[in-house]
């Protein structure tokens, strides 16, 4: 009887126990645990590992443990080790939200690294000012994320494509290209940079802009009326490998002199072996090189040479941890002050400020060729 007794006693406990923590999530819509949370700094992970982001997502997480391997070597952080906690958004604007949501009120991360591509799905982006995060992606233009409101917990390290912008704009139009074709997919990240190329369009002409869906998977007919336009450049975007390797086979078959140019996203596909017959008279507007240091670094550990964000995450990681270290806070407020205040030296950029919305100031461009040889600094 006495037995039966202390088990009914549990059991009331334990329901009780669970009701409290149910009670808890509805109200403050986070999960608060008594755990060792206090010996770690954890960091949330919202990398695109699947789907069409996850060259760039693969990048980033390899760049993130990279810069908190070097930090745990050295004792961490404020004497704590660095924990990092992965989420694979899927490449997927719902199963972003949803990664972001759980980093922050089921693990109940410090600060969040990412979301890859937040430009493209950004409906996580209001849950960093919801829940007082601070969070920095890697890849991502904060022009679109910021249209609407200037979420003032997010960050960004990737380039700013006002500058990019400019800098393909001065190329074209020194080196007398100044009839162009701009043909990009319907993306928030490429219509951003199609925007700041008309704002800086100078003496270019802009003969047409084509508009393609990520669903769209024939370019023929576009490809025949650019060749009729005859212009000097075409400047591409797509997202996706597929559609890239589409667009480039029939460009090859249709109008084969063709002139293009994209950014440094594309010239993370040229490597592959797929891409060598496809690539002829391809030139890429990029930021420099990143740190010849890090790039040794990142290829002795992971066997292969950083492409597309693996950089800037590397930066973007190191600057948070900085952050956190010289305040001796995670707390979202103390943080916004000392990174909106500081410049930090970064390997994609060399010596960095961040500008009134939160995005990197700095940085140089260069055109490379279909071999990745430099052929202007700009």
């Amino acid at each position: 009887m006495e037995i039966r007794t202390r088990m009914f006693v549990t059991w009331v406990l334990l329901i009780i126990l669970v009701i409290s923590l149910l009670f808890n999530i509805i109200l403050t819509g986070r999960v608060i645990f008594d755990n060792d949370s206090d010996d770690v700094i954890k960091i949330g992970g919202a990398f695109g590992l699947t789907g069409v982001s996850s060259l760039s997502g693969e990048s980033e997480l390899n760049g993130v443990r990279l810069a908190i391997s070097e930090y745990n070597e050295r004792g961490g952080v404020l004497g704590k080790k660095v924990e990092l906690v992965v989420e694979d958004c899927q490449s997927d604007n719902v199963k972003t939200l949803s990664c972001v949501n759980k980093l922050i009120n089921f693990d109940n991360v410090d600060v969040i690294l990412g979301p890859t591509w937040l430009d493209s799905y950004g409906g996580a982006a209001p849950l960093a000012d919801k829940h007082d995060i601070l969070m920095m992606t890697p890849s991502a233009s904060l022009w679109s994320i910021k249209q609407e409101k200037n979420y003032k917990n997010i960050y960004s390290t990737w380039y700013s494509t006002k500058e990019e912008a400019k800098a393909l704009v001065d190329h074209l139009s020194d080196s007398g290209q100044k009839r162009v074709v701009l043909f990009f997919e319907t993306d928030p990240f490429w219509q951003d940079l199609v925007d700041k190329i008309e704002m800086e369009e100078g003496d270019l002409k802009i003969i047409k802009n084509f508009k393609v869906s990520p669903n769209d998977h024939d370019f023929k007919t576009e490809l025949i009326q650019i060749k009729k336009l005859n212009p000097d450049v075409v400047v591409f975007g797509l997202n996706t490998e597929g559609n890239q390797l589409i667009f480039l086979r029939q460009r090859n078959e249709l109008y084969p002199e063709s002139v293009l140019y994209s950014t440094e996203f594309f010239e993370g596909f040229m490597k592959k072996k797929e891409y060598k017959s496809l690539i002829n008279d391809i030139y890429i507007v990029s930021p420099k090189d990143a740190d010849l240091d890090f790039s040794f670094k990142y290829e002795e550990k992971y066997s292969k040479k950083p492409v597309l964000s693996a950089p800037t995450s590397y930066d973007a990681t190191n600057i948070i941890l900085k952050a956190i270290s010289e305040t001796g806070s995670t707390d979202a407020s103390d943080l916004r002050d000392y990174i909106n205040n500081n410049e930090f030296d970064s390997v994609t950029f060399g010596k960095i400020r961040f500008d009134d919305i939160g995005g990197v100031s700095g940085g140089e461009f260069v055109i490379k060729n279909n071999l990745g040889e430099i052929i202007e600094e700009l």
